[in-house]
């Protein structure tokens, strides 16, 4: 009998030493396939495309829409840079869009402008027109509200961002900027 409880106990070591072996490969096994996937999955990242969004200058802008007259205007009177960035639009439901980034003193002002077919609005479009005319903002995304005024003739939106041109303590060159931006931009066709 007490070569029988040896025997066992003998096997149930060896036995136990195996799976812990099985266990030690097994968690190699796991931590290399964790490495190699991770591995994988940063190499996609660093292949994914980047934005849409691409440099423009004013004079290559498609003519077709009064936007580009519009930009042409406010870069002549040295309210926008000469390069700007192409706007995915149709996100909004505008036809065209594009953004501006300048400096004033010491504070960044960026302008982003999009242009409306009032003949073609889809969803999109009439929501964020409606509640610009209604509130003066627009609910980007489901998350974001993004404050932004509509022209005289509502075919052409703006986004004015610059903190001091407006607020308790506004700069009276930047409050003097933006109300001539905004006089240009009310007398778009």
């Amino acid at each position: 009998m007490d070569e029988y409880f040896s025997w066992r106990k003998n096997f149930e070591k060896e036995n136990g030493r195996r799976r812990l072996k099985g266990i030690k490969s097994m968690k190699k096994i796991l931590a290399v396939c964790l490495v190699i996937i991770t591995a994988l999955s940063l190499a996609a990242c660093a292949q994914a495309p980047q934005s849409k969004s691409e440099t423009v200058k004013i004079k290559d802008m498609d003519k077709k829409y009064g936007l580009t007259q519009l930009c042409a205007d406010l870069n002549k009177k040295e309210y926008i840079p000469e390069e700007g960035t192409k706007m995915e639009a149709q996100v909004i439901g505008a036809v065209t869009g594009y953004r501006f980034t300048t400096k004033v003193k010491d504070s960044n002002v960026t302008i982003e402008l999009y242009e409306f077919d009032k003949d073609k609005l889809n969803e999109d479009a009439q929501k964020v027109i409606s509640e610009v005319k209604e509130k003066g903002y627009f609910n980007m995304l489901g998350y974001q509200d993004v404050p932004a005024e509509l022209s005289d003739n509502e075919k052409y939106m703006i986004i004015y961002r610059d903190d001091k041109a407006g607020g308790d303590n506004p700069e009276q060159e930047n409050k003097e900027r933006k109300e001539a931006v905004m006089k240009i931009f009310n007398s778009a066709k």
